[in-house]
Parts: structure tokens; C-alpha cells; sequence
């Protein structure tokens, strides 16, 4: 393609995706900062506020659209835009009230997609955002999506390249079961796979030995670039700030935090069994659990019973601003992620490192890879849905100074790695792109 490289992201900022959501965003606004032209297309919600200025947002389809089996223009196009004009967080309380309602819109998305007729219309509005925007290169939040958008490129007459992501899409499998079209979901993904021009992104090598278990699909199609993160120099915020989002939270007394998704495959209430074997040997800490979830308070509702019945004072909050997340790490004597899953990657497990924040992660998935670095480690593993293995390791960090020393030393080594400009870097030197972007003397314009 002669002119310069212009690139959209369609994602989805809805679900349980909040992670590949800040993925997404923080790549687009590395490339507007790098100079490139950008958009952002939107799927079933939006998180407009993390987007910079500069990098124009269109909204590609409504979560109404999904709300029955069979996509619905009408809910869409009509009811869609009217939502929208509620506050975000007035939507976001009514969906929660119920947590099943993300989950069967996100399996009849999937559906819709994998079944013979697809979305022919959704992929043309697609093609024409490509082609209004002057879009070259559509960076796809999820490989799942990339039957899409392989269908929006055959329907367009103006040419552009995708690159597919996995970062996610063992759940879109599981949603393909659900709607019974999981035979229809691997052999779509596989071929919009061979059908892009470059090798798919994998946000971890693990990751990749997942996909080619369970999708059955080949391992030379995929390259692992690592997600990024921001590697700000650490500045402490007054403890203060932690007693006003947390009352009695003391500063002479070790934090031990879990920050992310209040979901059941977030492995929470291990953590809880964890520290309650801690009390019994009279182990000092003090445990904060925070973060949003989008499918409902009943997870959250329950780790507040177990706690209740284990005897725990726990600092319980929900979504938290940056400044306090930042004051969160800062603070906190450890990070513990104690995810029931193979996860991908481990966004939060590399934010913390980049504060000098010793993290305890599982053995299993991508997020054990997230803390090593050759010899260097940035924290500890346990055994898998072991609480017992979890609180011996927590108590390693609580009680081994020189250890937690080691460890936090090392930690900002290790997440180097994850810096946001090791990733863009990565992605575009993986669609063989220049380093260097021909400046555009017109930016978009924002637009909902």
C-alpha cells in the first residue's frame, strides 16, 4: 500500500474483557502518539475515557443488538443510541443487577457470527468505517472477531490488511459451545488466521501451547508480542488516600492486595482460605480486595460471606482511578493474583513489578511467565488451586525481608519487558512496519 499506515482497533468494552480493553487502547494511543492516523471501533459498550484525544471512536453495534438469539438491526440502529445517552454508569448498575444478561449477549454475538448466514450487514457498516476513515491496517482486539472482518474485506472495494490478537478467545470458545457452533468457531478462526497477511499476535507462549491444544491450530501461525504497560517512575501518593477508599487501613501493618475482576475464575476466595491459614499461625497482615466485574455482584457478594464465616477483616472496594491503584501498588507489601484459570497474560502481575511490587501468581498460564526474566524473578508462584501451597508462599513474602527485598529489586527489572513501547514496537515491526511515522497533516477528529 503506497500511503502511510493508518490503523482502527475494534474491540469490545464489554464483558469480562476489561483487560484486553486497556490492552487495545493503550496500543492505539501509542500509535497516535507515534504519529500514525487511529480510530477506535467500538463493540456492545465503550471505554471512551481511556482513548486519547486525537483518535476518532465509532461505535460498530450496541450490546441491544445481541439481546435475542438472532441479531436484531432494529435494537441496534434504534434502542442502541437511545441507552447511550443514559450515563455509562447508570447502564453498567443495570447490567450487573443481572450477570447473566453479558454472558448471553456475548454467546449470541458469537453465534450470530459462526452460524451459516453471519453478520452481512455488520460487515458492511465495518468496511464503510474502513473506508470513510482511509483505515490500512484493522488491528482486531480478538481473533475471534476475525471471520468478521475477513468478510468486511471481501465486501469492500477499499483494500486494507487485519491483524488478528488472541488475548481471550478461550472464552469466545466457550461461548461457541454454549451456541453450539464450536465446530464452525475453530474452522472460522483458523481460516481468517491464514487468510491475514501476517502471523497472528499471542500475548504469551504459553498462551500459544493453549491455542494449539484446544483450537487445533498451527503453532507457526502465531508469535508471541507481549502486552504493555506504563512504566511511569514511582511516586507515592499520601497514605491518606488509602484510608479515605479504605477506612482502617493502617500504614505499620502489611498490605497484601488482590486488584482486578471480582469474577468466579479469579480464584479469590483461595486467597481468603490463604490468609485465614495465616491468622491461625498469627501471620500480621491486612488483606484489600478491589476491582470492577461486568457480570454482576454475586462473586463479590460471596467472597463477603466467606470472609464473614472465616473470621477475615477484609478492605473490600470496587472499581478504583488510577491514583489509587497506583497508591494500591505503591503501598502494598505484595500483589496476590490467584486466578483458577490458564490466563494469557498478567496485566495487573506487570503493573505491580513496574512499581517495585513483589507479585504471587500460579504456576499455570501466562501469567507464571509474566515474572521472570532469565535469572531475575519479580515474585513468587504457588501450585494451582492450592491454598495451602498459597499461604505458604505468602508467607514466605511476609516473613523473608531478604527475599521481599530480592524480589522488589528485581521486579522493575523484569517488567521492562512490558513496556508500552516494547509492544507497539513489537507489533510493528511484526506487520514489517517502519519504526517512524510520516506525520498526517490532518488527525481525525473525534466522533461518536
Amino acid at each position: 500500500m503506497s500511503q502511510p499506515p493508518s490503523f482502527a482497533v475494534l474491540t469490545i468494552g464489554s464483558g469480562g474483557f476489561l483487560g484486553s480493553t486497556v490492552r487495545d487502547i493503550t496500543l492505539a494511543n501509542a500509535l497516535r502518539q507515534r504519529g500514525y492516523a487511529v480510530a477506535v471501533y467500538w463493540m456492545l459498550e465503550t471505554n471512551a475515557d481511556l482513548v486519547d484525544p486525537g483518535i476518532r471512536q465509532r461505535m460498530l453495534c450496541y450490546g441491544t443488538r445481541y439481546h435475542f438469539r438472532r441479531p436484531s438491526l432494529l435494537l441496534d440502529r434504534l434502542l442502541g443510541p437511545l441507552l447511550f445517552l443514559t450515563p455509562k454508569s447508570m447502564r453498567v448498575a443495570t447490567v450487573q443487577r443481572s450477570g447473566g444478561y453479558v454472558h448471553r449477549l456475548l454467546e449470541h454475538m458469537i453465534g450470530a457470527q459462526y452460524r451459516p448466514r453471519g453478520e452481512a450487514d455488520l460487515a458492511r457498516r465495518l468496511a464503510g468505517f474502513m473506508k470513510r476513515d482511509g483505515i490500512t491496517h484493522l488491528l482486531l482486539s480478538f481473533a475471534s472477531l476475525g471471520p468478521l472482518a475477513l468478510d468486511a474485506q471481501r465486501r469492500s472495494n477499499h483494500p486494507f490488511d487485519y491483524l488478528v490478537t488472541f488475548q481471550g478467545d478461550e472464552q469466545f470458545a466457550q461461548y461457541a459451545r454454549k451456541a453450539g457452533v464450536f465446530a464452525a468457531f475453530r474452522d472460522g478462526v483458523n481460516t481468517a488466521l491464514r487468510a491475514s497477511r501476517w502471523p497472528a499476535v499471542a500475548v504469551s507462549a504459553d498462551y500459544i501451547d493453549r491455542l494449539v491444544a484446544e483450537l487445533d491450530l498451527p503453532r507457526n501461525a502465531m508469535k508471541v508480542v507481549y502486552n504493555g504497560v506504563e512504566l511511569a517512575a514511582p511516586a507515592r501518593a499520601p497514605f491518606a488516600l488509602l484510608q479515605q477508599a479504605f477506612p482502617g487501613l493502617r500504614d505499620d501493618l502489611p498490605i497484601v492486595l488482590y486488584l482486578g475482576r471480582q469474577d468466579v475464575e479469579k480464584g479469590i476466595d483461595l486467597l481468603l482460605y490463604a490468609v485465614r491459614l495465616l491468622a491461625v499461625r498469627q501471620v500480621p497482615l491486612q488483606l484489600v480486595i478491589c476491582g470492577s466485574t461486568a457480570l454482576g455482584h454475586g462473586y463479590r457478594n460471596v467472597l463477603a460471606e466467606i470472609g464473614t464465616h472465616l473470621g477475615l477483616q477484609i478492605h473490600h472496594g470496587g472499581t478504583v482511578s488510577h491514583a489509587l491503584r497506583q497508591a494500591l501498588y505503591a503501598y502494598s507489601h505484595c500483589v496476590v493474583y490467584p486466578s483458577i484459570n490458564r490466563e494469557p497474560f498478567g496485566l495487573v502481575a506487570a503493573e505491580a513489578m513496574s512499581q517495585g511490587t513483589p507479585v504471587l501468581v500460579p504456576d499455570h498460564g501466562g501469567v507464571a511467565e509474566v515474572i521472570r526474566d532469565g535469572g531475575k524473578a519479580g515474585g513468587l508462584t504457588f501450585h494451582t488451586w492450592d491454598s495451602g501451597d498459597l499461604a505458604r508462599q505468602l508467607e514466605r513474602l511476609l516473613t523473608d525481608r531478604e527475599l521481599h527485598a530480592r524480589l522488589a529489586h528485581d521486579a522493575r527489572t523484569v517488567a521492562q519487558r512490558f513496556s508500552v513501547d516494547a509492544m507497539t514496537g513489537g507489533v510493528l515491526a511484526h506487520m514489517q512496519i517502519g519504526v517512524d511515522a510520516r506525520r498526517q497533516q490532518h488527525a481525525p477528529a473525534n466522533a461518536a
